[in-house]
């Protein structure tokens, strides 16, 4: 089991796509941006202007009958002609979730078309976004994810105190945390020239447990850390040790009780009693954006409309770029849903030209200058000293349960980034990999196995 569902989504999509490229079916075309969408007289879409963003300035163009945009949202986008700049100017300081890439290229391309726009000043705040101690103003935070509340996370303040039901929805605890600025509580309306408040979220030992890969994953990033004893725990919040022993031993009265003033009623990882004896992890966390509910109008079956509701031919539309399917503020987990359930309905109603009838995706092509007959190539062995002289960005080799792969080219390629590739460089990342990812990952990864590492 992965215990990531983002990364296990995404792994078998990947695994599923690159099977048609193989086979020349599919073109991947990375370092690549549409600059226009391409019509016929009667305002059909029929392809795509592209630039490649290798420096070489090169440009062309994709001929299709059907285009799909899954480009996603626009909340890292705080340029002044942004769509957030626009719609939602007091957000423009949070930190979002979404990478760089969240820029909303894909709205800007259909409009141009006469596309219609909905929901567009929809933008829902999250409420934990890892705050990393190493660069606290990172405009990208990693979402601290809900499990972590769910297991028994409690959210302290700058008094060490409690503030909210931690398992209310993710509009609820954001507004009890927003709710610490003066003019937010008066107003209810975020000041986009005021900071945004920092929280510690603490878990016990048992809920630590109870939550392992996240608390892993997120402690190997560098955003948890793991503390001995209330006293430790004080120290690193800055707060006196007699008023987080109180915050915690109300907390252990009220789960003994099976509620909290707040309304809380399931108490999951409460602290042991000796609190001086128990085991804390703690990070900082801050409201961040995480998605947006506005995007392009479409219908049912995912076809892009104008701003009459009429079908734009040729154009679709799946994920978070689509607006209207959530309403007001989405439910946690709808995101992947709707992404999986509107690039089913588009990508199942789009016909497949037939190229080559006798042909099958299921089958592999003999690999080049041989077949699959032929002698296997004896394997290298690999000391850790050899392992640790690749070691730098453009010559990255990575151990992995034992096995040395060269990540270099992959590392570009990550969905999440090249960083969490790049900073094992040389290094041994078997933990680090099994904290989000399954061993048949590596599957797709024989061409980049280098040997076996030695000790």
């Amino acid at each position: 089991k992965n215990g990531m569902a983002g990364a296990e989504i995404i792994y078998q999509m990947q695994k599923a796509v690159k099977k048609y490229e193989k086979t020349g079916e599919v073109q991947i075309k990375i370092d690549t941006k549409v600059t226009k969408l391409i019509t016929n007289k009667e305002g059909k879409v029929t392809g795509v202007e592209f630039q490649k963003l290798n420096g070489e300035e090169e440009v062309g163009t994709l001929m299709a009958p059907h285009v799909v945009l899954a480009t996603g949202g626009f909340a890292s986008d705080r340029s002044s002609n942004s769509y957030l700049a626009h719609y939602r100017p007091e957000l423009l300081r949070m930190a979002a979730t979404a990478g760089d890439f969240s820029t909303g290229d894909g709205i800007g391309l259909a409009t141009e078309l006469g596309a219609g726009m909905v929901d567009m000043d929809k933008v829902q705040v999250h409420p934990t976004g890892w705050v990393n101690p190493t660069d606290p103003e990172n405009q990208n935070k990693v979402l601290a994810a809900e499990l972590m509340r769910g297991v028994g996370g409690v959210l302290l303040n700058s008094e060490g105190k409690r503030f909210c039901n931690e398992l209310g929805t993710r509009a609820y605890v954001t507004d009890k945390m927003l709710s610490h600025d003066s003019y937010y509580q008066s107003t209810n309306t975020w000041n986009a020239e005021h900071d945004v408040p920092v929280f510690p979220l603490v878990l016990s030992s048992a809920a630590a447990l109870d939550g392992k890969k996240h608390v892993d994953l997120y402690s190997h990033k560098g955003l948890m850390t793991k503390l001995e004893g209330i006293q430790a725990l004080a120290d690193w919040m800055g707060n006196d040790v007699d008023a987080v022993k109180a915050t915690f031993v109300q907390y252990q009265e009220d789960a003994e009780k099976g509620v909290d003033e707040w309304g809380k009623t399931s108490f999951r990882g409460v602290p042991g009693k000796d609190l001086d004896a128990e085991t804390f992890y703690v990070g900082k966390i801050t409201p961040v954006l995480h998605y947006c509910m506005g995007g392009l109008t479409i219908d049912t079956e995912g076809n892009v409309l104008d701003e009459n509701k009429n079908t734009i031919e040729g154009l679709h539309a799946a994920g978070e770029v689509s607006g209207g399917v959530h309403g007001h503020n989405r439910l946690g987990g709808n995101s992947l849903l709707e992404c999986t359930v509107f690039g089913t309905i588009v990508g199942k109603k789009i016909p497949i030209r037939d190229r080559n009838a006798n042909f099958s995706a299921d089958k592999e092509l003999p690999k080049k200058g041989g077949s699959y007959d032929a002698a296997p190539t004896k394997v290298q062995e690999i000391s850790i000293e050899v392992l640790e002289q690749h070691n730098t960005n453009d010559d990255c080799w990575v151990a992995i349960n034992g096995e040395v792969y060269d990540l270099t080219e992959f590392a570009e390629e990550h969905p999440p980034g090249p960083d969490s590739i790049l900073e094992l460089a040389g290094m041994d990342g078997t933990e680090a990999f099994l904290t989000v990812h399954n061993q048949a990952m590596l599957d797709d990864f024989k061409d980049e196995k280098k040997g076996v590492l030695v000790q």
